[in-house]
């Protein structure tokens, strides 16, 4: 930089002693505006939504930069020399002026990147504007010029016409900044600095050159001023720029341009009557009436335009309903404070929330043609004769709603009601006709009187979000029902809020590790001795404490993190099983499967994966499922089933007796347990027929090779009961209730394997005196 600034320095030097110090003066010039010019056409380069408007304003500069070194390159450094060079190269001069037209562009391709839809009426406000600015010149400026400077006309119109071109670019900068805001972005406002310098520069060349100005001091300072235009050009090319999500608006500061235009031009042509004009100005004035009448017409356009863009934006393409933009403002407005009168009444607004039933089934039955068919005569039968005012909007897929101001809760329900038997109709699709109704959520919310400030517009917006929550939430309740109405039921929400809140609660928790098993022992009835346990899920919430199985596995279920649910009791299972059996008690460890996890392709894996690390013997491990569970997809079940086979696992019929099943699949099936559900064991004293049902299981269970075990055990009566009738295990709260992992082991050492209150075929009475000894391996 050093040996650049050294260079430059000889250079004005060696010039000065050649030529002349002026000559130096204005090589100088010509150089930083050159160099800067080329900072201008390339800096942008790097980003390619910036090329178009620093490749205009470089043109337009670079029209104006040669035209001013041609105009100075015989300057002597005085008044006179300006007006010479002018007299010499005149045309140029003129020529030169086009250059605004460049720069000009590059602010509206600026302006463009930021208003988004910019109205193509506002490049022609440039336009129009110049006419006028050239009109004005030709009457009040281009005679006094020349009289003051003896040039020509050609001179002298080069000379006014800068200032005025500059006034030009100037406001519309200003106007970029007023749009966009003052410290919305660096280079809008450099834009606004660069233009003011230049205007400032050629209003004082134009008074220097008309004598009004005197010194020679004045000209270096007015290519100083030009230098600095270039120079904070330059910084705003360089300058990071962005897109703004702004909008243009259709208002009255849209006609303030050629309304002004329009006063200056019939001004004008108006004293031509008593001061004839130069014929140019008469007709640039009435150029500039005839850019009013353009102005006019584009300007009726673009709002027919917009209007209709508008309607576009609040309107559903399929059916010409509302679309939910305009049904949301429309609520909001419904909802927004009533102006006040004498007496305070409250009035209520209802929405009602209507989702097709079996809408589905239609798309993939009939095809999304006939589809759409349907949506556009529901959207008909729902826009039927509703109270007045209403408005109906189709919300998304088939999902409409109906806006019913001034109708209280009794109201809607009636014309929901009647709009739900509407729906009823068979609806004609092709060669044949299909029903569908709907499920229609109802909700109401009051409005009361009060103020119209910016307050009450947002609290009307908050209300309108939660009434159509409201109303969206009911309609869930509907379908949930099986379809008809709901109202909304805070109740109910509030059930649902807090199932919501647990099932966030429960991703979380097994990942922290909140879930734990507890263990119930499983006996066999003819030994006493405790030969494996089940392993029953709690899950230890921070808030809520210790919860159960029914607490949260539906909720699993639904969530869709069953899976994660079931790896982690496995994998506690597993190891708690081994930890066991390294201290002599080498038990069987249940663990029951869900149906979405029986048919997950990965269970196999899973079970693969736990019993490799952990170290069971898969021997050890029963997988319980349930006959309802097997029979979703009878062929996959089987299939999985006898892949856990594979690794050595065992399978157990849960809760067997209550699903809705054939006793076929028991034939293909490998199972090596029948678990019989509680609820036969509590029936078991009091009705005989169940006394046989429990009997026949048994025989059957035996009579396939499979163990019988029951559950539900909670007296001796019932133990005893179940002995009789051949049952080979038993488990229930008689023997023992369902214990954390780390009282599974002190609970065996004191009953020495043997189930407390067992009795034995042939002993005395029951005892829960231990038996020593180990539990004998599992069968």
């Amino acid at each position: 930089m050093g040996v650049l600034v050294a260079g430059v320095v000889t250079g004005v030097v060696a010039v000065g002693a050649a030529q002349g110090w002026w000559r130096a003066v204005v090589a100088v010039h010509a150089t930083v505006v050159v160099g800067l010019l080329v900072v201008v056409a390339t800096g942008p380069l790097r980003s390619p939504g910036r090329r178009a408007v620093w490749g205009s304003a470089a043109a337009g500069l670079t029209l104006l930069a040669v035209a001013e070194t041609v105009l100075l390159s015989s300057w002597d450094g005085t008044a006179a020399g300006v007006v010479a060079g002018l007299e010499a190269h005149g045309p140029l001069a003129v020529v030169g002026l086009a250059g605004y037209a460049g720069l000009y562009a590059g602010q509206m391709l600026t302006l463009r990147q930021r208003v988004h839809e910019l109205l193509p009426s506002a490049w022609f406000d440039g336009v129009h504007t110049a006419t006028v600015l050239a009109a004005l010149c030709s009457a009040l400026l281009v005679g006094p010029v020349r009289s003051a400077t003896g040039l020509d006309v050609l001179g002298a119109v080069a000379v006014v016409g800068r200032p005025a071109l500059d006034v030009l670019l100037f406001a519309v900068a200003l106007a970029m900044c007023s749009i966009l805001g003052w410290r919305s972005e660096r280079a809008v406002t450099l834009l606004a600095v660069a233009f003011g310098l230049l205007l400032v520069a050629d209003a004082a060349g134009v008074l220097w050159i008309c004598g009004v100005l005197a010194g020679p001091g004045w000209g270096t300072a007015v290519l100083l001023l030009h230098v600095g235009f270039v120079a904070v050009l330059a910084v705003a090319a360089v300058s990071p720029g962005r897109r703004s999500s702004g909008r243009a608006q259709v208002a009255w500061s849209t006609m303030a341009s050629p309304l002004a235009m329009l006063l200056i031009s019939g001004t004008l042509l108006g004293l031509d009557h008593l001061h004839p004009w130069p014929a140019p100005t008469t007709a640039l004035a009435l150029a500039g009436l005839a850019g009013v009448g353009i102005k006019v017409c584009l300007v009726f356009r673009e709002v027919l335009r917009l209007a209709d863009s508008r309607d576009q934006a609040l309107t559903d393409e399929l059916t010409g309903l509302a679309n939910r933009r305009a049904f949301n403002a429309a609520l909001a407005t419904a909802l927004g404070p009533a102006p006040r009168t004498a007496a305070v009444v409250t009035t209520e607004v209802s929405v009602l929330l209507l989702d097709l039933d079996r809408f589905k089934e239609v798309n993939d039955t009939h095809g999304h043609a006939r589809g759409d068919a349907l949506l556009r005569e529901v959207a008909s039968r729902v826009a039927e004769p509703l109270p007045v005012p209403s408005l109906v909007a189709r919300l998304g897929g088939d999902e409409f709603a109906v806006l019913l101001p001034g109708t209280g809760l009794a109201g809607a329900e009636v014309a929901a009601a009647e709009l739900a038997g509407r729906l009823e109709r068979p609806v004609p699709l092709g060669p044949g006709a299909t029903r569908t109704g709907a499920s229609i959520g109802i909700a109401s919310w009051p409005v009361r009187q009060g103020g119209q400030g910016a307050a009450e517009a947002a609290e009307a917006a908050e209300a309108a979000e939660e009434v159509l929550r409201r109303a969206d939430t009911a309609m869930y309740q509907a379908k949930r029902a099986g379809g008809g109405l709901a109202r909304y039921d805070a109740a109910a929400d509030e059930r649902a809020r807090a199932e919501r809140h647990l099932a966030h609660d429960l991703r979380c928790g097994i990942t922290a590790g909140e879930l734990v098993n507890h263990y119930q022992p499983q006996v066999d009835v003819r030994s006493g001795r405790v030969v494996g346990v089940e392993a029953l899920v709690r899950w230890r919430h921070p808030v809520h404490g210790v919860l159960g199985p029914a607490d949260f596995l539906e909720l699993a279920e639904t969530e869709g993190v069953m899976g994660a649910v079931t790896a982690t009791v496995l994998e506690q299972a597993a190891r708690d099983a081994v930890s066991w059996q390294g201290q002599g008690w080498p038990l069987r460890i249940s663990v029951n499967l869900a149906t979405s996890c029986l048919l997950a392709p990965g269970l196999p894996h899973l079970v693969e994966d736990v019993v490799t690390r952990t170290g069971l013997d898969a021997a050890r491990l029963v997988l319980e499922i349930t006959e309802t569970t097997l029979m979703q997809d009878p062929e996959l079940s089987r299939e999985t089933v006898t892949r856990l086979l594979r690794l050595g696992a065992s399978v157990s019929i849960d809760d067997y007796g209550t699903g809705y099943s054939s006793l076929a699949y028991l034939q293909d099936l490998p199972a090596a347990e029948l678990k019989l559900d509680r609820s036969f064991t509590q029936r078991l004293g009091t009705d005989p027929r169940t006394r046989q049902i429990i009997q026949s299981t048994t025989d059957l269970a035996h009579s396939l090779g499979l163990r019988m075990l029951v559950e539900g055990v909670e007296d001796a009566a019932t133990l005893r009961a179940l002995r009789d009738l051949g049952v080979d295990e038993t488990q229930g709260y008689h023997h023992a209730r369902p214990m954390p992992a780390a009282d599974v082991l002190p609970w065996l050492e004191r009953h020495g394997g043997d189930a407390p209150g067992v009795r034995t075929r042939g002993s005395g009475p029951a005892t829960s005196t231990p038996v020593s000894g180990r539990p004998a391996p599992p069968g």
